[in-house]
């Protein structure tokens, strides 16, 4: 019976049975029939799929979590460099961070200033004003997103949790100001002593790194360079040892002692991240011990201090400050540059170059 029907079908299709069949068939042939519903455990393939597609992407989110919550992207170390054309202590901020994390789910990783191991700058990711934004604090603390002294131009918010996305934003201070000059890349792990160790220096034939050789003894041209002050400054600078014969540094540079003119001028020249010094022994040391004990082994002392704090010091501690160095001229030590007397303002405790009266 089945086979007769499919061939008066075919024959009513064909037209040899009349047209009113033909379109008959014409019908049947576009309509849709309901399919068979499938049976046993067919019918719950689209939940297994289903579940089987939920469940890997739960796990593609635990691993991007868990990569954001270790933070096993993002640079070790980082260096930093400040302009301080706006604020003569940002220099003091220049230099090596570490990256350091936090607990939770939400927690992102601040990077902590390491050079020298004083640690007085620490970048944090904050909400500001509504947005969230990388900050810079001066002193670490659990309050740094409050008592911001820096933080990145952020028109939109930022939706990078990376440092390195901000090097090429404008900084701002937070009174609005820009800030001049603000560089920063990451540290290779190749590089990771010389860039931040304390390997930053090479004397007599001992070779740390590949910066240019440091000279043991510095001399002071008396008919180019004229300290001039209450007291004659040493006209010759020699490296800072200790009894271990340990170069002292500050910043990863050397520190010089003058030949002292007295008991109580003891000269010492050291980097500041930005700038090099020269300042009394005595005016340095004011904040540690009584003036009087001004001698080389006061001195070493406190380069050894690692709460070392030039922000500590009194209002009158440093005389004179060298130009700017950045990457371009620093060859580790003050040799040809420009010295600068040195101008305080009102309640600051560090100084400005005063350009207008250059060291002649």
């Amino acid at each position: 019976v089945s086979e007769l029907d499919e061939i008066v079908f075919l024959l009513s299709k064909a037209g040899y049975v009349g047209r009113k069949a033909e379109r008959l068939v014409k019908k049947i042939e576009k309509m849709k029939l309901p399919q068979r519903p499938p049976k046993g455990i067919l019918r719950h393939v689209h939940l297994f799929l289903y579940g089987l597609i939920m469940v890997a992407a739960f796990i593609a989110f635990a691993f991007i979590a868990h990569q954001q919550d270790s933070q096993d992207s993002l640079a070790d170390f980082v260096k930093v460099q400040f302009g301080d054309e706006v604020d003569p202590t940002l220099g003091l901020f220049s230099g090596c961070y570490e990256k350091q994390l936090k607990d939770g789910w939400d927690a992102r990783v601040r990077y902590v200033q390491t050079q020298s191991d004083r640690g007085q700058g620490d970048f944090e990711y904050c909400l500001v004003d509504g947005l969230q934004t990388w900050v810079f604090a001066i002193v670490q603390s659990k309050t740094a997103c409050d008592d911001n002294f820096a933080l990145r131009s952020s028109e939109e918010r930022s939706t990078s949790f990376d440092l390195l996305d901000a090097k090429g934003d404008q900084w701002l201070f937070e009174t609005g100001n820009a800030i001049s000059e603000f560089q920063l890349g990451e540290i290779d792990s190749s590089r990771l002593e010389t860039e931040c160790g304390n390997t930053n220096i090479t004397v007599e034939g001992d070779t740390a790194n590949s910066i240019e050789e440091i000279c043991p003894v510095l001399t002071v041209d008396a008919d180019e360079i004229g300290f001039s002050g209450c007291h004659d400054w040493s006209r010759t600078f020699e490296l800072l040892k200790n009894n271990k014969t340990e170069v002292m540094q500050f910043y990863q540079h050397p520190v010089f002692q003058g030949d002292p003119a007295g008991p109580e001028w003891l000269e010492i020249l050291f980097f500041t991240g930005r700038r090099w010094v020269l300042a009394s022994a005595s005016k340095l040391l004011t904040k540690e011990r009584n003036s009087t004990n001004t001698g080389r082994e006061d001195v070493i002392s406190l380069f050894e201090n690692k709460t070392f704090w030039l922000l500590d010091r009194p209002t009158d501690a440093l005389s004179y400050l060298s130009e700017a160095v950045n990457q371009g001229n620093d060859r580790g030590t003050p040799l040809g540059l420009q010295w600068y007397n040195a101008r305080y303002a009102d309640g600051v405790a560090f100084p400005f170059a005063d350009i207008s009266r250059p060291v002649d």
